[in-house]
């Protein structure tokens, strides 16, 4: 095995050297013959309708992708744009933050700007009433001339207060007139009636504060509420 090895390792390095004499090409003296076209044959070659390329070729281009590069090129020329750029993003970020306010406001049921207030939304509603007006008001009689002018929002308002008398009167609640719907409806969390009371404060304020209509099928409800809670109050 060491002998084979020895003999590779000897033949490669004892090669002879090979012949490196330049060797020249012969030079190429045959003839040479340029074939031409004489002149009638060009012309009729020339004038054969198979070799008139006149025809207008189609635009490969498209109406829809003519506007999609101008698209790319006016917005590319817009965002190169500084000023543009900014007043874009400006625009972008005050049209997220009309949609943010909204959204959020929608969550907190249209008192987006008393809940920065001290109190809630519920909390800062306020009747503006004397205690001698709650007690001596005849709330029925204004209750029919408001439903005989189907002026619903006011027989909602009305119910309410007429509400608040009865609970006066029963002594379920403390009338004051720094008080809030919001404080009676805390003061009957032990009682019966203020699941009833609750509802009625509900459209109250949906009526009174958020200031939307009411057809005369939503007061019905609205009846139908103050007869329960009537019910619950003298029972």
């Amino acid at each position: 095995m060491i002998a084979k090895l020895l003999l590779i390792f000897m033949t490669g390095v004892f090669i002879p050297p090979q012949d490196t004499t330049n060797f020249t090409l012969p030079v190429d003296s045959s003839d040479i013959h340029a074939r031409t076209v004489d002149s009638q044959t060009l012309d009729s070659l020339t004038s054969d309708e198979v070799f008139s390329y006149n025809e207008v070729a189609p635009n490969p281009e498209t109406l829809w992708s003519r506007i999609q590069r101008w698209l790319i090129q006016t917005i590319g020329y817009i965002m190169d744009n500084r000023w543009v750029s900014v007043a874009i993003r400006f625009i972008f970020f005050l049209i997220f933050a009309i949609v943010f306010v909204g959204l959020i406001n929608q969550i907190l049921g249209g008192n987006l700007s008393s809940a920065f207030s001290k109190k809630s939304g519920a909390e800062s509603l306020s009747l503006n009433i004397k205690a001698s007006e709650l007690q001596k008001t005849d709330y029925d009689v204004l209750l029919n001339k408001a439903l005989s002018n189907q002026n619903f929002r006011d027989a909602v308002r009305i119910l309410y207060l007429k509400a608040l008398q009865q609970l006066d009167q029963s002594g379920l609640i403390t009338w004051k007139p720094d008080k809030t719907n919001y404080d009676y409806v805390k003061e009957l969390n032990a009682h019966p009636v203020h699941s009833s009371f609750k509802k009625l404060t509900y459209f109250y304020e949906y009526v009174e504060y958020g200031h939307f209509s009411i057809d005369e099928s939503g007061f019905n409800n609205v009846e139908r509420i103050f007869r329960e809670f009537s019910e619950k109050t003298s029972g």
